[in-house]
């Protein structure tokens, strides 16, 4: 076990045991691989005592595989007190899972959480990005779109695309896809009318779940005469 994280349970069991308080709130610890295969990104919220004046630090470390005897690695933060960390160079299609553990240390206590965790199964891309219509002859509309930047290689770890779009005034959507290309035709849409498009990205074998829909695009002229 890391000897920082060795240090802090040590000082929340001595001051725990002498002040009597209550053991604080497990942090909410979640992660995502939406730069794969580069890193997986892991989050926290942290619950804060309200007379609490010194900031929380936070220790974050991970290890491959739940055996507790394993050798742990810290997850990069930017600073202690960030609510997010790094683990980079991740081991591609390991059997064994990662382990993370988020230990906060407050003013007033210690406390824990502990996240299993297989890269390919929290893989969740980013929204595409660049969203752009163009109104064709023929009641058409042509889509465009990108990869988000902070997916690395789209060209070897490809995506897959779904469309969503309605028209001004509607409040259901219709849905298209799975799209491989970064463009796509929509038919048969109303002469005269505005479309609002938005576009979600997923791991082209279907590992992980797809990304939250992209900001929408309108067209940016009326369809048809």
């Amino acid at each position: 076990m890391a000897p920082r994280l060795l240090l802090a349970l040590a000082l929340w069991a001595s001051y725990s045991s002498c002040s009597g308080r209550e053991v604080p709130s497990q942090p909410r610890v979640w992660c995502w691989a939406f730069r794969y295969p580069i890193a997986v990104d892991c989050f926290w919220t942290l619950l804060t005592a309200a007379n609490s004046t010194r900031p929380t630090s936070v220790i974050a470390t991970y290890r491959l595989g739940v055996a507790a005897h394993g050798e742990s690695h810290p997850c990069l933060q930017p600073t202690p007190e960030a609510t997010s960390c790094t683990i980079p160079d991740i081991r591609m299609f390991s059997v064994v899972p990662y382990m993370l553990n988020i230990t906060a240390v407050h003013a007033w206590g210690v406390s824990s959480s502990f996240v299993p965790f297989v890269p390919e199964h929290i893989i969740k891309p980013d929204p595409p990005e660049g969203v752009r219509l163009s109104p064709l002859h023929g009641q058409r509309l042509w889509v465009q779109w990108e990869p988000p930047r902070s997916w690395p290689f789209p060209e070897i770890f490809s995506l897959k695309y779904w469309i969503r779009y309605k028209r001004h005034g509607t409040t259901r959507f219709r849905q298209v896809g799975p799209i491989e290309a970064t463009s796509f035709t929509l038919r048969a849409v109303r002469p005269r009318a505005r479309y609002y498009v938005q576009v979600a990205a997923q791991d082209f074998t279907d590992y992980g779940e797809s990304s939250n829909w992209s900001l929408p695009a309108t067209a940016s002229v009326t369809l048809g005469k």
